[in-house]
C-alpha cells in the first residue's frame, strides 16, 4: 500500500481524500483545554473519502458541508466520477459538515449506510439530520457494529461524537475515523480532550483511547473528517492519511 499525494493505493483498491472546504473555530471548540497550548483561531479542513476499485460503483464516505459546487463535487469532476455513479455513501454520522453536500442533491441512485443509533438519535429531534434521512427513505441500511457494508467495507462503532457516530475499516487496512479526533496534534498528545460538538465527553475520550491502541495494534492507516499531521499550521492542506504508534506520553503519529 503506497500514498500519492491525497490518494492511497493498493491491490484491489484506492482511496481518496476529498477536501472540501475549511470550518473556523476558537479556543473555545476545546471547552477544558487540559493545559493544552490551544491556539485563538483554529482552521479545521473537512473532508470526505472515496472508495474505488475495479468494476464496482464507487462507495462515498461523508459528503462535506459544501453544496452542489462545492470543493467536492469538483474533485470528483476531476476524478471523472459524477455523483450519479457513486452506489454507496456512508455517513459516519450526521453532523452538517457531514451530510450537507448530500442535501444538495445528485446521489439519488446511491444507497445510503448510516448506524441505527445514529439514525434513532436525530430521529428524536428537529434537525436537518432527518432531512437526509427523508431523502434516502427506501434506501437506507441501518447499520451495526461490524456489518459489511459493501465487500471489504466493515462499519466500526466509534460512538461519543455523536450516540451512532462510526467509522469503516477498508481490507484491513485503513481506518476511516469520521471524527475520532479533530486536532490530531493536540489530540494524540492527550486523548482526554474533548471538543464542544462532543456529544458524550466522556464516552469521546474513552473511545478515542480505545479506538488508536486498536489502530496502532492493527497497524492501519487511518484518516477521517478533519486529522491533519501533528505540528501542521493551521491550513487546508497537508496530509491526508497518518499512521499512529505508541508512544511513551500519549501517541505519535507519521505520514502514511
Amino acid at each position: 500500500m503506497r500514498a500519492l499525494g491525497d490518494r492511497m493505493v493498493w491491490p484491489g483498491g484506492a482511496l481518496t481524500c476529498l477536501k472540501d472546504t475549511v470550518l473556523y473555530f476558537g479556543a473555545d471548540l476545546f471547552p477544558d483545554p487540559r493545559g493544552a497550548s490551544v491556539p485563538d483561531n483554529i482552521a479545521l479542513p473537512v473532508h470526505a473519502f472515496l472508495l474505488q476499485r475495479d468494476g464496482v460503483a464507487p462507495v462515498l464516505i461523508d459528503t462535506g458541508e459544501g453544496g452542489a459546487h462545492g470543493g467536492i463535487s469538483r474533485t470528483l469532476a476531476a476524478l471523472g466520477v459524477a455523483r450519479g455513479d457513486i452506489g454507496t455513501v456512508i455517513f459516519t454520522h450526521l453532523h452538517g459538515d457531514h451530510h450537507g453536500g448530500y442535501l444538495a442533491g445528485g446521489y439519488d441512485g446511491a444507497k445510503v449506510c448510516v448506524s441505527e443509533a445514529e439514525a434513532r438519535f436525530w430521529a428524536a429531534q428537529d434537525h436537518p439530520a432527518n432531512q437526509v434521512l427523508a431523502l434516502a427513505a427506501g434506501r437506507t441500511r441501518l447499520a451495526k457494529d461490524g456489518d459489511e457494508v459493501v465487500p471489504g467495507v466493515r462499519v466500526w462503532t466509534l460512538p461519543g461524537h455523536t450516540p451512532g457516530h462510526i467509522g469503516v475499516v477498508i481490507d484491513n487496512r485503513i481506518a476511516v475515523v469520521g471524527d475520532l479526533l479533530h486536532r490530531a496534534d493536540l489530540q494524540l498528545a492527550d486523548p482526554d480532550l474533548a471538543t464542544r460538538y462532543d456529544v458524550d465527553r466522556a464516552q469521546a475520550t474513552r473511545t478515542r483511547r480505545t479506538a488508536l491502541a486498536e489502530i496502532a495494534r492493527r497497524a492501519w492507516v487511518v484518516c477521517g473528517g478533519h486529522i491533519r499531521m501533528p505540528g501542521q499550521k493551521d491550513r487546508p492542506d497537508g496530509a491526508a492519511f497518518l499512521r499512529v504508534s505508541d508512544a511513551d506520553r500519549g501517541w505519535q503519529a507519521r505520514m502514511a
